[in-house]
């Protein structure tokens, strides 16, 4: 009963914050305090406005859609009566401290503003605050007037150190400081880190931004500044705990005279270079604690190595030397560090030892995973065990053996009588079969010698499956090779010159003979043996950067061709006495992430694909049709179950079309901690390319298919354990395509008890 009452105490609360976060949260407020509304800022210079809203000291308390002030509510609703340990939990879990106006922090927040539009150029800028009060809410105005601003005039520069000079004045032609471009103290230390980073990769491994220093002069007339930049020379240089007396007292380039890999780095278990074992390749000395075998071939490491023996430092290659070897993915850390070999005052170059320390990760790793499924309604337990070995050949190579498998209680289409391989107690329906990926970390056959090309493979993946279910018994195997590649930062490209799907069918009886009575060629076709020769290529685009809050983009897009290889050899319509699928299929996916105040998403996507049969074939596969509804997709139908075009479901069978349209918005916020909040509007159809009689309304039409787009609208939960997220989500249909021109829109017909509920494992997009 405490139970059932603490219960509804909780849903109580949490309803009442929701709705009633407006005058009931403002009776609360103290007498002669104002709660913070909103932070308005006025200002000749939008383009700062992101700027603005981070650098004012004190925000308003959150809001949930702009409106709701939920975690307030929850908290004075928390702070009523007599204090227990579940309010108390509730106040400070969840709720949050109203937000209290404090003049002294408007006006840290003017100050602040000031230093911004200064330090951006507007000298002169005029930075004011009003606060408007009413009752027991208020609202502070900022208005920020930038004026007229100063903009660099010439750069002057002081490097006493002769050599230097010569670098730097070898690279002004890339300086960011330029004549007539507003004053920035933002460009100013982004020249630092130019001018550092250029001389590094030069040789100068000592050299960094602190010996670079500006003075400004801002005396001039018409709003101009001239900036004068020195480059200081050195007392001493310390690096790594050792430090070098310099008595000509300016900078010296470091050489590279050696360089030493340890490939079974262990920071408790650490040896001695004198006690390991060292053999020597091209110049390259390696360590090992193995006496009788490397852990790694070592030729297939250097291959990831772009620090040189007999070479100038360089920042650039010791950059891309970590990421190299870290897209080898078989390390637990990498450290690469450097050392002075001698306190030599003659030489010209500080010569360096380079350490290399590679620390693997386990060799081996087995997973075993096992879920509650319902699809669709039909209920079942699944699991796979997975086994994967990073270093097969001693090269980094990966193998991936996975055998997965599912049992289902799933419902007829029709009564069968196919009994044999599904006497499984409680299950009419099962799921078996295993996989294997082989991935090699370069591109076997060529290769590619462009630094901006980074984490090659070549993957070889081939498996078995069989499904077993009460109208049929399929077994598909496949078979592929693919080439994969990140090129630059944020693009990655997928290669598959070949890629081979044999599927053989066996039909129950009764579904065979209710097959040929509804007459459907698509259905049909969907339950014959297949041989799918193809080739594809993928790219995807992604310019997300982790534990970075700024908006960003996705995109994706595929290309597959099948069967022309096989209709250049043969002039028959089958292959091993199957026939064998032609057709051309693109498609792709665009997704934009709008970081909204408080880290909340505004999600927007778009989706869209075409497949076209011809030659040998009169209709795309089953398998790479295109399909609509379900969790990913959209959420108001389930899987499968939409389409094609206005037609109705006059049978039980899967949904499917050739062309498809999808778009979805959808809003993410945070309720607390790890608990996440969304609202979803989703829309799109499946359609056929050729008009059918069995598929009235099926086809796609310019006229109308915007009458023909389905939409569904929501809410869903996620717990986001930022590695793994559990999410729930209901949708109502707002406009059904197979109701009568006139009547799709059904909003308002819709219950409670029709809400399609979707559970997934990660977001939907």
């Amino acid at each position: 009963m405490t139970t059932q009452k603490a219960r509804f105490n909780l849903f109580l609360i949490i309803l009442i914050s929701f709705f009633g976060s407006g005058c009931g949260v403002l009776r609360n407020i103290p007498h002669d305090e104002f709660l913070l509304d909103k932070n308005i800022i006025k200002s000749d210079h939008p383009e700062f406005r992101e700027n603005f809203t981070n650098i004012i000291k004190q925000k308003p308390n959150r809001r949930i859609l702009y409106v709701f002030r939920f975690h307030l509510g929850v908290y004075f609703l928390a702070n009523r009566g007599k204090e227990t340990r579940f309010k108390k939990y509730l106040k400070t879990a969840v709720g949050e401290e109203p937000v209290l106006l404090d003049t002294g922090l408007t006006l840290k927040s003017r100050q602040q503003l000031e230093i911004f539009m200064q330090n951006n150029g507007y000298f002169n800028a005029v930075v004011r605050d009003s606060i408007v009060r009413r009752k027991t809410t208020c609202k502070v105005y900022y208005f920020i007037t930038g004026g007229t601003p100063y903009r660099f005039h010439k750069l002057y520069y002081s490097i006493p150190d002769t050599l230097l000079r010569e670098e730097v004045f070898k690279d002004t032609s890339q300086t960011l400081i330029n004549n007539g471009l507003i004053y920035s103290s933002t460009i100013l230390q982004l020249e630092r880190d130019r001018i550092s980073n250029n001389l590094r990769n030069h040789g100068y491994y000592f050299f960094s931004p602190q010996y670079i220093t500006y003075k400004i002069d801002s005396g001039l007339k018409s709003n101009s500044v001239n900036i004068y930049m020195t480059i200081g020379n050195p007392q001493n240089i310390q690096r790594d705990s050792l430090v070098i007396s310099d008595s000509t007292q300016e900078h010296r380039k470091s050489t590279i005279e050696e360089v030493f890999i340890e490939m079974d780095y262990d920071p408790i278990l650490y040896k001695s270079k004198s006690t390991q074992d060292t053999i020597t390749i091209n110049d390259y000395k390696f360590l090992s604690n193995n006496k009788k075998e490397f852990l790694y071939k070592p030729e297939r490491l250097l291959n990831q190595i772009y620090i040189f023996p007999d070479s100038l430092f360089s920042q650039s290659n010791l950059d891309l030397t970590y990421r190299r070897l870290g897209d080898l993915a078989v390390f637990k850390f990498i450290n690469i560090k450097f050392e002075p070999l001698a306190t030599i005052e003659s030489i010209k170059n500080i010569p360096l030892r380079c350490t290399i320390l590679l620390s693997p990760s386990a060799r081996q790793e087995y997973k075993l995973e096992a879920e509650l499924t319902n699809s669709g309604g039909n209920l079942g337990i699944a699991g796979n065990v997975t086994y994967k070995n990073k270093n097969v050949f001693r090269g980094a190579e990966s193998l991936d053996l996975r055998v997965k498998g599912g049992l289902e209680l799933q419902r007829n289409f029709s009564d069968t009588t196919y009994q044999s391989l599904r006497q499984i107690p409680f299950f009419n329906a099962y799921e078996i079969g295993p996989d294997m990926t082989l991935t090699f970390p370069r591109f076997l056959g060529f290769d590619l010698k462009n630094r901006k090309i980074s984490n090659k493979n070549t993957a070889f993946n081939t498996g078995y499956n069989i499904q077993n279910r009460p109208e049929y018994f399929r077994q598909l195997a496949n078979l592929s090779f693919y080439w994969s590649a990140r090129y630059g930062k944020y693009t990655r490209l997928y290669l598959y010159p070949a890629e081979v799907n044999f599927l053989k069918v066996k039909l129950d009886p009764a579904f065979e003979k209710q097959l040929v009575e509804l007459n459907d060629v698509n259905i049909l076709l969907g339950y014959q043996d297949q041989l799918i020769a193809d080739g594809r290529t993928s790219l995807i685009y992604s310019n997300q950067e982790l534990n970075k809050s700024k908006h960003y983009s996705y995109f994706r897009i595929n290309f597959e061709l099948a069967g022309n290889s096989i209709n250049l050899f043969t002039n028959n319509s089958k292959i091993f006495n199957v026939n064998y699928a032609q057709y051309v299929r693109p498609d792709l996916d665009y997704r934009h992430y709008i970081v909204v105040r408080n880290s909340n998403l505004l999600v927007l996507r778009a989706a869209s694909g075409l497949g076209y049969a011809y030659g040998n074939s009169l209709r795309m596969p089953f398998e790479k049709s295109f399909f609509s509804g379900g969790p990913n997709d959209i959420r108001a139908w389930r899987s499968r179950s939409i389409g094609p075009g206005s037609s109705k479901a006059i049978d039980a069978f899967e949904r499917f079309g050739e062309l498809k349209l999808t778009a979805n918005l959808e809003y993410r916020f945070e309720i607390y901690r790890k608990l996440k909040g969304a609202i979803f509007t989703d829309a799109g159809n499946v359609w056929l390319i050729r008009k059918l009689d069995e598929r009235p309304g099926g086809a796609f039409e310019f006229n109308a298919f915007a009458d023909e787009i389905a939409i569904g609208s929501g809410l869903g939960i996620r717990f986001d354990f930022t590695f793994f997220i559990i999410r729930l989500d209901g949708a109502l249909r707002m406009k059904d395509p197979t109701k009568p021109n006139g009547n799709s829109w059904v909003y308002q017909d819709q219950k409670i008890k029709d809400t399609v509920i979707n559970f997934g494992i990660g977001y939907p997009f």
